[in-house]
């Protein structure tokens, strides 16, 4: 027998012995490694599944990781390419670039390599079926669009949990098992005596082995090769014959990768946590207030000093785990500012969790300025998960901020996660206005002047021309040696004597611009007192700024060092720059070092730290700084002197005696500890008492102000620190790309122009007026919570075999529900079934294949079936798909839920409920429904496409949707009623014409024009692209665009238009961001034709996914178009706009009046034109759609017709 225990490992303690194979049995002949054939099979193997598989082989993994690797060289040699050539490069010199410039490939790829002839870019991308990029803004975002999909994971293997990560995960009896049988396998399937004893599982997949090659610097390419080794296809074809699971193209390994994190983490089969992983506390107090980078090494250590794993393999072991439970903490290129527990971690966690939930596998392959900037679209995916994942960070956040206990972190109340967020939210505003006050813009009295001299006189006289004299500048025979009070001499301007308060003088001027202006005018302007009280806010609002900023470095700290500050008795010190006078004997203050000394005694010895807001950190320094004084440089010296604050009492800074053994977690950013710390901080900068700032106050004269002006620019600029860049290591240094992120003092990520730009703007004009709602705008991730549904994200409380409950089960039902109703047949494995079945003990819903006589759980995004078969099914709506049911957001009675209706036939529909007569909504069954923030009119014409996320909080949403729904059915109504505006009459289209001249007689007949689309083809794009100048001169003021949203500060943001069909692949030449630039860059404004909630249904994934069919269903038709028209109506009547939406939502489809009859346009239909020619705009008479079906594949709807050669 080998040394793996005979003791089965669900029962052992936690500190699990190493796994160490040994050699007693006789070596296999050839020393060959062991396979299935040598495989005992276990006589409890029944009805296994005859199928083979395929795809299994090692060559099928290899293949689809160098694939990736090749995406991934791809992006970077575009990236260089873009870099290279710049912004203004011609299509031919971009054509040229991508021909001459050679692509390493990777030679287990599937792209086919002919030995002796090198790949070029433009061949690779050709090899693709992509579009050649023929500009700068193409070039970037084929290479942002290549990267992002290098970042998926192989579908394989997703998050590396294998079958701990199915929709229906393993059983905890089925874990069991599992980890049963891999410790029988390596026990039946020794080393050979020559390879020696195996430490752990993946060092006997490796033979024993060293990594080599990439292989040994990146744990996931090392994984891809022992997955792909004859050992781990053995291993896990024997587990999935023992756990009698179904065999595909996946399942081997799915097997494997599940043996592999149970060998590593047993302990998680009966005791899940969800911060610990193979015994090792993610959140232990040990890392708050670290970088988060730091925690991967620090599990790879702990599975090193566990024997688990060589320190080699312990890095795989490592990532192997993290990939499945925490992805965030294997992020590339996270700033060591980031550190765990703090803000900046929530907004990471939140942002990751809700791309891995979209995308399981994604993250951890990612960096963190790709991750930060997708983080606000994948937070409005699906409003669920986002809680979910804003749950989890909050609970993690409060107890290190100490704003919670561990004992209410740990009981997962609704009001103690109510209070975290209350907490968090509370400092995320204080933190947004301080990085305004910080900034806040110190007066000019130039510009003041200015302003006043442009009020009084015009704006057309030359106010800074030296043209004005004093009429007499005799002076009197007696005056003192230095009078302030002396006539200046020479020749001035205007600006000049309003600045330095020189009206008192008699002025003269040969200018008749200036005589003229100034002609029965007093030349008296209160400049320096406007300019004095102005100066007074902002010098007041930067010390609020650096008080906060203080406050939020210290609460980043970790614990110990929050801790001495807290608890221990502290003492200040200060270094400034003296110059000794003459003799050595008197001294000057020459300059004071902004850097505060803290000295903090009792819970731990005597610990220092330096307080440094320029570089935004609170360090320990050794306590000699105190006591080695800098020696002398001629007359300079440097002494360390007391510093004993006057803004809080002494007894403010005494060691708190009281606190216990180990000191509780203090909650320091709302510590009067930390309060008087900062405020100690402000007052030792003492910056009123800079003789610049005291300069800038006291300033007379025009040259002595322009001087000083300078000098607080300068001064304020060194105090602050600029923002640092994000750079994106990974794929190359390209701040001037599509990725340009930065993270200021507070710990906020924001999107800006490219670090340079943003140097030497700050250089040269000094800080600029920041408003609080440009501030947040301009924030990516999380910046304050919303309100949370106290009655979901149950399903986080566990994790492992027990996912079962709650959210797990919610899934499968949710997967099967979205993916069923638009695919019921799998070309490989037959019908797909929608049933219940028995999973753990409990009756789930889901998606299902029969197969060989059995039938198996199917996953819908895979494409595959999956584990063993399943018991107890019973199909649903076993004659048809169940009916979209679209009111089961709307709250209405169980009566109505169980209708059935004829999409087509209003009359055959469930009758609504109306609201009661005083407006009140009726309570449903989770609780009182809110009204109070429903708006007396139109709720559409009155939230003017705004988010609105307090709308659909779960205690309003169902009043919000009703109104929404009532008022919808309403509009309808009068449509049918004779409210339909009246259609224009078409211009004559005489044969075949430009499109061109097309568009221009539509717009001379009708004030609006919405074009149509097929979302599979570019067509419509470069239509619009291409005659953005015609739109232009016929005075077109705005362009109204489907699957386009308002994010919470009012910018457009893509929600689907940006890509073709498939939802995968981008639109190209142009594409969304391309488009959208070359209309602003004409004046043209684009304007969302969709709302999250009422018509994306952001909350509402599964239920969106249920009425958008194809764009074919008649909900999302009514929802869309009834949105789309009171969108477009609102606009100024004689007003020019077009449109771009779905074909089926032009014109009438299924009966629902189209969005060009709602609102009195004419609809275009654009199309791709197949056959030779040029394009072409006609009238077509012939294959128009029927309104009252769904359009067909045949069908041309529209007006008039354009046709375009892409």
């Amino acid at each position: 027998m080998t040394s793996l225990s005979s003791t089965p490992l669900p029962h052992l303690p936690p500190q699990q012995p190493p796994i160490l194979i040994d050699t007693p049995k006789p070596p296999l002949p050839g020393n060959q490694n062991p396979t299935t054939d040598t495989e005992q099979p276990d006589s409890a193997q029944t009805n296994r599944p005859t199928r083979s598989t395929t795809g299994t082989a090692s060559g099928s993994l290899e293949q689809t990781l160098a694939d990736k690797q090749n995406l991934r060289t791809l992006g970077q040699k575009l990236n260089d390419t873009a870099q290279r050539l710049g912004v203004n490069a011609t299509p031919q010199e971009i054509l040229a670039a991508l021909k001459s410039t050679p692509m390493d490939v990777q030679a287990a790829a599937s792209y086919p390599v002919t030995p002796g002839h090198a790949t070029t870019i433009e061949a690779f991308i050709k090899s693709k079926g992509l579009a050649i990029p023929i500009s700068h803004f193409t070039l970037t975002a084929l290479a942002d669009a290549v990267l992002s999909k290098a970042a998926e994971h192989p579908v394989r293997l997703g998050d590396l949990g294998g079958a701990l990560s199915w929709p229906l995960p393993l059983s905890v009896a089925e874990q069991h098992t599992l980890l049963g049988a891999v410790t029988q396998y390596a026990m039946r399937h020794p080393n050979p005596p020559q390879m020696g004893t195996s430490l752990g599982m993946l060092e006997y997949l490796n033979s024993n082995q060293p990594l080599t090659g990439e292989a040994s610097r990146d744990p996931l390419q090392a994984l891809g090769t022992l997955l792909g080794t004859d050992r781990a296809q053995a291993l896990g074809q024997a587990m999935q014959t023992r756990l009698n699971g179904i065999a595909t193209d996946a399942s081997v390994n799915d097997y494997t990768l599940a043996a592999l994190n149970l060998i590593f983490d047993p302990q998680s089969i009966s005791t899940p946590h969800r911060n610990t992983v193979a015994g090792f506390d993610l959140a232990q107090a040990d890392h708050w207030g670290k970088p988060v980078s730091a925690i991967f090494p620090a599990l790879s250590k702990h599975l090193s000093e566990q024997g688990r794993a060589t320190p080699e393999m312990a890095n795989v072991g490592a990532y192997l785990m993290l990939a499945r439970k925490a992805p965030e903490l294997l992020i590339k290129d996270i700033p060591n500012s980031v550190t765990y527990g703090s803000p900046a971690w929530v907004n990471l966690s939140i942002a990751a969790a809700t791309l891995e939930a979209h995308i399981p596998g994604k993250v951890h392959n990612m960096t963190f300025a790709q991750i930060m900037n997708e983080a606000d679209i994948a937070g409005q995916q699906d409003l669920a998960i986002t809680q979910q994942a804003q749950r989890a960070a909050l609970r993690v956040w409060g107890v290190v901020s100490g704003a919670l206990s561990q004992q209410e972190a740990d009981r997962y109340s609704p009001a103690d996660i109510e209070k975290a967020r209350h907490a968090f939210n509370h400092q995320a505003n204080e933190r947004v206005e301080a990085s305004c006050q910080i900034q806040a813009e110190i007066p000019s009295r130039k510009d003041i002047a200015l302003a006043k001299l442009k009020e009084r006189f015009g704006p057309d006289v030359p106010f800074e021309e030296k043209r004005l004299s004093i009429k007499s500048t005799k002076q009197p025979s007696v005056q003192p040696l230095y009078d302030p009070n002396r006539a200046p001499a020479g020749l001035h301007s205007l600006l000049d004597i309003a600045m330095s308060g020189l009206h008192q003088h008699e002025w003269e001027t040969t200018d008749p611009r200036i005589l003229s202006a100034m002609q029965d005018k007093s030349l008296k302007f209160d400049v320096n007192s406007v300019f004095n009280d102005q100066f007074t806010k902002a010098i007041g609002s930067r010390k609020e700024g650096i008080t906060t900023a203080v406050k939020h470095m210290i609460a980043q700290l970790p614990l110990a060092d929050r801790q001495n500050l807290e608890y221990g008795e502290l003492e200040f010190y200060k270094n400034d720059t003296y110059m000794l006078g003459l003799g050595f004997t008197g001294r000057t203050l020459h300059s004071k070092n902004d850097n505060l000394l803290v000295k903090a005694k009792g819970l731990s010895g005597e610990t220092v730290y330096e307080i440094d807001l320029k570089q935004g950190s609170v360090t320990q320094v050794p306590a000699t700084v105190l006591t080695n004084q800098r020696e002398r440089n001629a007359n300079r010296v440097y002494p360390i002197e007391r510093f004993t604050p006057t803004t809080s009492p002494e007894a403010d800074f005494a060691q708190d005696k009281t606190v216990s053994s180990p000191p509780p977690t203090p909650s320091s950013y709302t510590s009067a500890r930390t309060q008087s710390i900062a405020d100690a901080f402000v007052e030792h900068l003492d910056i009123a008492g800079k003789d610049v700032v005291r300069q800038a106050k006291g300033a007379t004269s025009y040259d002595q102000q322009m001087d000083t002006e300078w000098k607080l620019v300068s001064f304020f600029l060194d105090l602050i620190p600029l923002r640092s860049a994000i750079v994106n290591f990974q794929n190359g240094d390209y701040l001037d790309g599509a990725i340009d992120l930065g993270m200021d003092i507070f710990g906020f990520v924001t999107a800006g122009l490219g670090a340079a730009a943003k140097v030497a703007r700050a250089g040269s004009s000094a800080v600029s007026v920041v408003s609080k709602a440009l501030r947040v705008a301009k924030i990516l991730g999380t910046t304050v919570i919303g309100e949370l549904n106290p009655l979901s994200g149950v399903g986080d409380l566990v994790q492992g075999g027990a996912r079962l409950i709650g959210n797990g089960i919610e899934q499968v039902k949710r997967l099967g529900r979205n993916h069923d109703l638009l695919k019921v047949t799998s070309a490989e494995y037959g019908p797909i079934t929608q049933g219940t079945f028995k999973a753990a003990d409990q009756t789930v819903e889901g998606s299902t294949i029969l197969f060989d006589g059995q039938r198996y759980a199917y996953d819908p995004v895979k494409g595959k079936p999956y584990g063993a078969p399943i018991e107890a099914f019973n199909p649903l709506d076993g004659m048809m798909p169940p009916s979209p049911n679209i009111n089961a957001s709307r709250n209405l009675p169980a009566s109505a839920h169980n209708n059935r209706h004829n999409p087509l036939s209003s009359s055959n529909r469930p009758a609504r409920p109306q609201a009661p007569a005083n407006g009140q909504v009726q309570a449903v069954p989770n609780g009182i429904q809110k009204t109070d923030h429903l708006p007396q009119g139109e709720y559409v014409t009155s939230i003017k496409g705004a988010r609105s996320d307090a709308h659909f909080t779960p205690s309003r949403k169902a009043a919000t949707r009703q109104k929404f729904g009532q008022e919808m059915n309403d509009f309808y109504q009068r449509m049918a009623n004779g409210g339909l505006p009246t259609r224009p009459t078409l211009p004559v289209i005489p044969g075949q014409i430009t499109p061109k001249t097309l568009i221009e007689q539509a717009l001379d007949a009708s004030d609006g024009v919405v074009f149509g689309d097929i979302h599979k083809e570019m067509a419509s794009f470069q239509t619009l692209f291409d005659n953005v100048d015609t739109f232009k001169q016929k005075g077109v003021k705005k362009l109204y665009v489907e699957a386009t949203l308002y994010d919470a500060q009012m910018k457009v943001i893509d929600d689907g238009i940006g890509f073709l069909g498939d939802g995968k692949t981008p639109r190209l030449s142009p594409s969304f961001d391309e488009l959208v630039k070359k209309f602003n860059d004409e004046g043209i404004e684009i304007v969302p034709l969709d709302h999250p909630y009422l018509t994306r249904h952001k909350d509402e994934p599964a239920q969106f996914q249920a009425i958008n069919q194809a764009q074919q269903n008649e909900p999302r038709l009514r929802e869309f178009n009834y949105y789309a028209a009171q969108t477009i109506r609102q606009n100024p009547p004689g007003e020019k706009w077009i449109a771009l939406m779905g074909n089926a939502h032009m014109k009438t489809s299924q009966g629902v009046p189209g969005v060009a009859e709602l609102t009195g346009g004419i609809g275009v239909g654009v199309f791709t034109r197949t056959d030779p020619g040029l394009s072409v705009g006609m009238r077509k008479t012939k294959n128009l759609p029927d309104p009252a079906k769904a359009i067909g594949p045949h069908d041309v709807p529209g007006d008039l017709h354009i046709f375009h050669k892409v």
